[in-house]
């Protein structure tokens, strides 16, 4: 007697269609998936890069030909003008940043200057001031104490640049053993 023969694939063929058609399956789903949010211009998720801020410098004068501030120090007296810099890796693009100064106390920080507008050239890669008031004028208004610059671009939530300096007061040019730290 003749063997009967069966049409169509046999049990090991069935089995790879079988697979074959879930992973079909599977990219269709994920296709249409993936596509319902770009119909409606919901905008993918880009992840945001972390920055440090960058290092605002402190010293007593500004260098005429870069703008960066000199005779290094963190440290101003009454008397002592004070100058402080910051070098970008690319022009601001913007021509004012914001300056906020804090009091910082024990981990406290109270705002002592909101911020405020400070022309730049929004061409340079430096942002760099020499403040007009003197510091006998911040000793009246803010007093002795750890204090911390953040520099703000307008459009910015995070500041482009933090510092920290110190206000004493020891006159100028007088040592910090003979009036105190």
């Amino acid at each position: 007697m003749a063997a009967q023969q069966r049409g169509g694939p046999g049990p090991r063929a069935r089995s790879w269609l079988s697979w074959g058609a879930a992973a079909i399956a599977v990219a269709a789903v994920a296709f249409i998936v993936g596509r319902a949010g770009s119909e409606i211009e919901v905008p993918s998720p880009t992840p945001l890069a972390s920055v440090a801020p960058l290092t605002v410098t402190f010293g007593t004068a500004l260098d005429r030909s870069t703008g960066e501030a000199i005779q290094l120090t963190n440290r101003f007296r009454a008397g002592d003008p004070i100058a402080y810099s910051v070098t970008l890796g690319t022009a601001a693009g913007a021509d004012k940043v914001l300056v906020e100064i804090v009091r910082v106390d024990g981990g406290a920080e109270t705002v002592v200057q909101p911020p405020a507008e400070q022309g730049i050239s929004a061409a340079s890669l430096t942002i760099a001031f020499t403040f007009a008031v003197s510091t006998d004028e911040l000793l009246v208004a803010w007093g002795p104490g750890e204090y911390s610059m953040r520099i703000f671009l307008p459009t910015s939530a995070a500041p482009i640049a933090t510092g920290q300096f110190t206000l004493v007061e020891t006159p100028a040019g007088a040592s910090d053993g003979e009036y105190g730290p």
